[in-house]
């Protein structure tokens, strides 16, 4: 009576493991595919024990030849209390079975397709399984399998519920492919990249968890008399190994990682109860302990190498926990169970074990990965790609968690299917409504200020065009100008090269006869000097002028026809004083001085011929010197008129190159500093100007004198040499600012044509 009361408790608990299954399961997907997990392990479950207790019980211990088995009796049996509580209890274990698929092809499998492949797995794959090693297990039954024919162990399921459970999840994902996304190789990765997909709570993942661990009391004690040594050997190393497997995976993953993830702790809780399931009650504790941690950590290879080798995608890692753990932990029974509780020596009971054990993990390998592929060929199997990327609650059971609503409307605006139009609706009675009002009012505001925004950008954009246009149209009007400048100093330039080529010209000339009249004042000098000495003579015979006076009136005539040539004399002096009038109206007083020098010079022609008559022929010294003043007169005359003209011509130049560079520096601030050179040099052209007509000041203030007069000339003349030099070197600096400032246009003009401004004048 006690057993058949602990194996109702056990059917609870194991039962109860279904809420581990789903919670764990849930919390290690996403969010957007948690409904669907939850859905698939409930409608696995219900699904899964119906389907035994109509069919399946009567496959797996019904009587037979050994692969499989037939009993109608067992055809939905409703008989003895005892064996409708094992049969209850086995129905149980099938459910568990069928749920470990559903984790671990999570996120992408149809829900139909997957309660359609729950069908042959509790019917007909998982029935034939146990038969093989359980059939005998029945009260009363006569069926025995093949492997339990052969003596192999496997007490409470490590092989036909974990290793067939993960079998068939192992053939189904490589049929059904990775998730989305899970080993899509980013930009710089390498070829073994693949990318974490974590689960929305670890906190429903251990909570899970720890239900299983609970209700795994329950699984593989059920069968077992309470209080008996192998009832508590069997609770207390299912416990212990749980723990030894935990410790042993979380430090292994430490290893690997570098910090502790939270589901290889709880995957190594669950491999040391899927081990230690196959010899619950015959192991020895330290045995147990260790045969799970060491398990343990060939599970957290086995899954990485796993994903990053052969890059299954299993969501939950349920291949290594139930496939890998229950394949070993079967292996485990020959070396961790006394000798006495095996069926045979430790070497063949572990090759019956290794016969089991690979027989039922390819059957059910086989079995459902065909059924998969039949299924994925016709287009059945998996969901479709935009399903799987929002999530298989909407897509599979149009509903969603919280504020998944919330979360998929933010998606749409974010991605562009949507504008900031879009309204969440807000309903009162769904998590979320509250959250939902605020959104909306914050989307109004954002709406409000983008509108704001974008009549504030369009004001800009008008006012921006508008700018573009007075500038092009200044652009148009500066490169007019430009041009119409341009082409007016190229004129003025080519004339200031002219009028500079024509100022070296005569600036050769005006110096020739500088050369040519300083040698005739030299030699005037010298006469000058001779005069000065007859002149004291003269002084000398002033005593005698009253005593021969009576002399001079008898020689009158001589004297008249000397006056008469020294006044023809004094006409030619005057001829050449008018042309240098005529020539230059600065040099006026010159001419006047010339005059002056003429009538004294008749004066002293007049005396010569006195002393003349008085000396003979010594009186011929002053005709020569008449002549020679006469001949420099006429010289001073010519060299001062191209003076005159020279001095014009440049006053011109110099007034002309003053208008056009106001003009220049007006039009184009660019050439001001240039233009302000040009001033400079003009007004060095003043200045020379001046000099020159200070020089002939000078000449003519000299003149005055007729002492010094030709020594002054002399002066004057080496004066007038240098200024000369002054005016040709003035022209060549007009005539390269002229080039350099014709540069600086041209480099005006190609900075407006760089700038994007138009070349020619708006039309």
């Amino acid at each position: 009576m006690a057993i058949e009361i602990w194996l109702a408790l056990a059917c609870v608990l194991v039962a109860g493991m279904q809420i581990g299954f789903l919670f764990l399961e849930a919390g290690f997907v996403r969010s957007k595919n948690s409904i669907n997990v939850s859905m698939k392990n409930l409608a696995d479950f219900v699904v899964a024990v119906l389907v035994f207790h109509i069919v399946g019980a009567a496959i797996m211990f019904g009587g037979g030849f050994g692969l499989i088995g037939f009993d109608a009796g067992l055809l939905g049996y409703s008989g003895e209390g005892s064996v409708t509580l094992f049969l209850l209890f086995q129905a149980l274990f099938c459910g568990t079975a069928a749920t470990i698929v559903s984790g671990a092809v999570a996120e992408r499998m149809r829900f139909s397709a997957y309660i359609f492949m729950t069908l042959p797995l509790t019917a007909l794959i998982y029935p034939m399984i146990g038969h093989w090693a359980w059939a005998s297990y029945l009260p009363g039954g006569s069926g025995e399998g093949w492997l339990q024919q052969l003596g192999f162990i496997d007490f409470a399921g490590s092989s036909v519920v974990h290793l067939a459970g993960g079998a068939a999840a192992l053939g189904i994902l490589l049929v059904v492919g990775a998730r989305d996304g899970r080993f899509d190789r980013g930009e710089g990765e390498d070829d073994d990249a693949m990318r974490a997909i974590h689960g929305h709570s670890p906190i429903l993942t251990g909570g899970g968890a720890l239900i299983l661990l609970v209700g795994w009391l329950g699984f593989n004690t059920g069968t077992l008399e309470p209080g008996s040594d192998d009832f508590a050997r069997a609770l207390s190393n299912t416990l212990f190994a749980g723990a030894a497997a935990a410790c042993a995976a979380a430090v292994t993953g430490y290893y690997r990682d570098g910090y502790y993830r939270a589901d290889r702790i709880v995957n190594g809780l669950l491999v040391g109860l899927v081990v230690i399931t196959a010899s619950a009650p015959y192991a020895h504790s330290l045995g147990a302990i260790g045969a799970a941690a060491l398990i343990a950590v060939g599970s957290v290879f086995f899954a990485d190498w796993l994903e990053r080798t052969h890059r299954v995608d299993d969501a939950v890692y349920a291949v290594s926990v139930h496939g890998f753990g229950g394949f070993f932990g079967t292996l485990a029974v020959a070396f961790i169970v006394p000798a006495d509780r095996l069926s045979h020596g430790v070497l063949t009971q572990l090759g019956v074990q290794i016969l089991g054990a690979f027989s039922i993990g390819v059957f059910a390998f086989m079995t459902m990965g065909l059924i998969a592929n039949a299924m994925h060929t016709r287009g059945k199997l998996r969901v479709p790609l935009e399903d799987e990327r929002r999530g298989l609650n909407l897509s599979e059971h149009r509903a969603l968690l919280g504020n998944a609503e919330l979360s998929r409307t933010l998606s749409k605006i974010n991605s562009g299917d949507a504008d900031l139009s879009t309204r969440l609706d807000v309903d009162p009675f769904e998590e979320g409504g509250d959250i939902a009002e605020e959104l909306n009012a914050f989307l109004d505001r954002v709406q409000a200020t983008e509108r704001l925004a974008a009549d504030k950008l369009r004001a800009e954009q008008d006012e921006l065009a508008s700018m573009v246009t007075r500038e092009r149209d200044r652009a148009d009007t500066t490169t007019k100008v430009l041009r119409e400048f341009q082409r007016d100093f190229a004129g003025l330039v080519q004339q200031l090269n002219a009028q500079a080529r024509d100022l070296a010209t005569g600036s050769e000339r005006l110096a020739a006869h500088s050369h040519e009249s300083g040698e005739q004042v030299g030699h005037a000098s010298a006469q000058a000097d001779a005069t000065l000495s007859m002149a004291e003579q003269m002084a000398k015979g002033a005593q005698l002028l009253s005593e021969t006076l009576e002399l001079v009136g008898t020689r009158v005539a001589d004297a008249n026809a000397a006056a008469t040539h020294a006044d023809q004399a004094s006409d030619r002096g005057a001829q050449i004083a008018g042309q240098l009038e005529l020539s230059a109206k600065e040099i006026g007083k010159l001419v006047a001085m010339i005059k002056s020098i003429s009538d004294r010079t008749g004066l002293l022609a007049l005396n010569a011929r006195i002393e003349a008559a008085r000396a003979g022929e010594a009186g011929k010294g002053f005709s020569v010197v008449s002549s020679e003043v006469a001949q420099l007169s006429k010289q001073t005359q010519e060299a001062s008129s191209e003076i005159s003209t020279i001095v014009g011509s440049l006053s011109g130049l110099i007034g002309e190159s003053i208008a056009q560079f106001r003009a220049i520096d007006a039009s184009i601030e660019t050439v001001g500093e240039m233009a302000a050179v040009a001033a400079s040099s003009v007004e060095q052209q003043r200045t020379t100007s001046a000099e020159l007509t200070g020089l002939i000041d000078g000449v003519r203030r000299k003149a005055l004198d007729s002492g010094s007069a030709v020594a002054q000339v002399s002066e004057n003349f080496a004066l007038a040499s240098k200024t000369i030099d002054k005016i040709d070197n003035s022209s060549g600096q007009l005539e390269a600012l002229a080039t350099q400032i014709d540069r600086e246009v041209e480099s005006l003009r190609q900075r407006f044509s760089d700038d994007g401004l138009s070349a020619e004048p708006a039309e």
